[in-house]
């Protein structure tokens, strides 16, 4: 706690020390805007008045506003704010020009980012001055930490020099937490995001029980799904949709994204921690956690791993963040972590407190060095009141629930029990063989940390051959982590989704044994980064080619070339290799969600006039995953959506009206079926192999993209 103080104490009296620089800055700020406004009133009136497209006019005036005012802050910032800095004149003009260019955009980013995140609050005016505010604190930061930071060029030492090194790499991890932040936003009201599948079926749980009026007993359009998991999620979801009146997917994700950064923020402290108060490797393991292919896939739906894994890791971190005193706690910290793990388990399910319970039970057992009397004695009494006050949190739900009994029936047999059914013969053959092999899940680790798998694998290794020399705290997240997959390996069905709590340890691993582990593991990750990205912007031209290039945004293309190049200087530079990785790995992320916002409004939406045409009326959906169809409550509001088997080929026809309509799904090219009252495109998944190795030889558009039609039912071909 004292750390934290005198951290703070230290960052006050910077603070204090920068208001005169501060106002300057502001100063030229203001300067900056009225250049610009004049710019953009010249170019719009005089320069460009030949432009006859009047959105390229105003984008071309604002671009031309921009630069003209950049260059004027740069100029006074450099010639008066900063002007006592030696940096200011041992280096080129342009290499410091790019430099304020940077971090004015990050400022830039911020701006939009938070701008667009109030105004579902507030007015956009006062949301955009927020927005303001805070990116102009962010770029005064940047600027002065990085462009015209102070660097002594004589007398420097090995240790000095180490200090500068990681004084430069803070500004862009700082910009590479914001960027994070804009990937994990951007689309987040989106329909087609990188996602699991098991979204829509608790969006359709939380539906059913806000139409109920109830809070208990949870409801559900499928029987067999009502009780499948505790009521906390599918409260979190009521109370941010304001019981159904701002229903849309931004009010249903956005808390996931708080609970990611949360859990981000506890590996960031805990990396500070590790590595003796090192802001740089703090920043680090949070951009690790963040860059995870499984962090950005699971962390910004409507799903249970987000504030899971939150609950779950901040048991560990409350731990190792007051230890010793933690550990010897007999009452206090037993309590605090029993609530803790009881706010896991009515996330996720009674049996998260199984993996909870060996990682806390093996971290005592090691401090106290496998003596079990101590063991015993000492701690043993207050992990069982740990397990005790989880457990009745827990039990909570019984006692409220009108319906205990299909607690018991659907949720405890049927969701946890069955996983565990089918025979010690059965069980053997899955743990060895099959896609549920306990060697699958071991491919999780690697799975769930995408890009940067490589690097994961360094540092496995790297801490294996030193594994004498690691600090204490390390050998207990590797305890965590070892734990967690032991436990795991015990159900009959095993996911990597179960490995999701351990990631923020991995995250924290990697930052404090990322410069032991060899420059070659990163530049492997910067050629996956590319590899990547080469096929988006290849398909993206496919997509583009056939729908119009102005689908996509604007900043599409520049986006996905600036990270291709991003990654190439990452890799001929190496004392950038590893610290960009995380970065250019979010880089990708956005990339594909540019993408993939091709599949929103307008394309991937239908027309108004086909939302009007469906109104009361049934429209049957093809579903080749539960709860598919509650994908289009959102396209069509005000339709009676019902879905069937896609294998099906057409609804029931015991249950069609003579005025429903349905969706077929036909090939991008296909001409327009008779009586079509509307289409939108649509990506194609769950492809067959088959399928994939086709589009891997060229026939990418005639399997990755479709366009769905609202026909009437009755021209939708019958079952056979």
């Amino acid at each position: 706690m004292n750390k934290i103080l005198q951290t703070a104490s230290s960052v006050i009296s910077w603070s204090w020390r920068q208001r005169h620089r501060f106002f300057q800055f502001g100063l030229v700020g203001v300067s900056g805007v009225a250049i610009n406004q004049l710019a953009i009133w010249i170019c719009q009136e005089k320069l460009y008045v030949g432009v006859e497209n009047l959105s390229l006019r105003l984008n071309l005036a604002m671009f031309t506003g921009i630069v003209l005012g950049m260059t004027n802050n740069f100029y006074w910032n450099r010639k008066w704010t900063w002007k006592d800095r030696d940096r200011t004149r041992n280096i080129s003009l342009i290499h410091q020009y790019v430099q304020y260019a940077t971090a004015n955009w990050a400022g830039i980013l911020v701006q939009v980012a938070i701008t667009n995140l109030l105004v579902r609050w507030i007015p956009y005016l006062p949301a955009n001055l927020a927005g303001i505010a805070v990116a102009c604190v962010i770029n005064f930061i940047l600027t002065d930490l990085w462009t015209f930071r102070h660097v002594r060029t004589e007398g420097i030492d090995p240790e000095a020099e180490r200090l500068e090194q990681a004084r430069i790499a803070l500004p862009l991890l700082i910009s590479g937490l914001v960027l994070g932040l804009c990937t994990f936003l951007h689309g987040l009201g989106a329909v087609n995001i990188l996602r699991n599948g098991d979204e829509m079926v608790y969006i359709q749980i939380t539906r059913s029980i806000i139409a109920s009026d109830h809070w208990l007993p949870l409801q559900s359009d499928m029987a067999a799904m009502s009780n499948t998991k505790p009521p906390l999620l599918f409260w979190q979801g009521i109370i941010t949709t304001d019981w159904g009146h701002e229903w849309n997917l931004v009010a249903l994700r956005w808390p996931s994204i708080v609970w990611t950064f949360a859990t981000a923020l506890m590996c960031g402290l805990l990396g500070w921690r590790l590595t003796q108060r090192n802001v740089f490797s703090g920043i680090l393991a949070a951009m690790f956690y963040l860059a995870f292919f499984s962090t950005y896939r699971y962390g910004r739906p409507y799903l249970t791993n987000p504030p899971e894994t939150f609950w779950v890791f901040s048991c560990f971190f409350t731990l190792l963040w007051w230890k010793p005193k933690s550990f010897d706690s007999r009452f206090l910290f037993p309590t605090i972590i029993g609530v803790l793990a009881g706010m896991a388990l009515l996330t996720k399910s009674f049996a998260q407190l199984l993996p909870i319970g060996v990682g806390l039970a093996w971290w005592h057992l090691h401090l106290h060095k496998w003596k079990w009397g101590n063991f015993l004695r000492q701690s043993l009494p207050g992990l069982l009141w740990t397990a005790i006050v989880a457990l009745g949190m827990f039990s909570l739900w019984f006692v409220f629930d009108p319906e205990p009994q299909a607690i018991w029936r659907n949720f405890v047999l049927g969701e946890n029990v069955g996983k565990m059914a089918g025979g010690v013969t059965l069980w053997l053959q899955g743990f060895f063989w099959g896609g549920n092999s306990v060697w699958n899940l071991a491919g999780s680790w690697f799975l769930n940390a995408g890009l940067l798998a490589f690097p994961f694998f360094g540092v496995c290794v790297e801490c294996w051959k030193h594994r004498r020399k690691l600090i204490t705290e390390e050998r207990l997240l590797w305890i965590w982590v070892f734990a967690i997959f032991i436990v795991f390996c015990i159900p009959a069905q095993r996911s990597g989704r179960y490995l999701l709590e351990a990631m923020p340890a991995v995250a924290v691993l990697m930052a404090t044994r990322w410069h032991h582990v060899g420059r070659n593991a990163f530049v492997i990750s910067h050629i996956a980064i590319i590899a990547v990205l080469l096929p988006i912007g290849w398909l993206s031209f496919l997509l583009g080619r056939e729908v119009g290039f102005d689908a996509f945004s604007w900043w599409h293309w520049p986006l996905v070339a600036a990270a291709i190049v991003f990654s190439v200087i990452s890799i001929a530079r190496s004392r950038w290799t590893a610290m960009c990785a995380a970065p250019a790995s979010l880089a990708v992320f956005l990339s594909l969600s540019s993408f993939l916002s091709v599949f929103n409004a307008p394309l991937g939406a239908f027309p108004q006039n086909t939302i009007d045409a469906t109104t009361d009326r049934v429209v049957w959906i093809p579903e080749n995953f539960r709860s598919v169809a509650e994908n289009y409550r959102f396209f069509l509001p005000s339709a009676t959506v019902k879905g069937f088997p896609s294998q099906e080929k057409s609804p029931p026809k015991d249950q069609v009206q003579a005025n429903d309509l349905a969706v077929v799904i036909l090939p991008l090219s296909s001409p327009e079926p008779a009586g079509a009252i509307g289409s939108r495109i649509e990506m194609t998944s769950r492809h067959t192999a088959k399928q994939i190795w086709e589009m891997a030889t060229g026939k990418v558009q005639e399997h990755l993209f479709c366009r769905e039609w609202i026909v009437p039912v009755t021209a939708v071909p019958a079952n056979p």
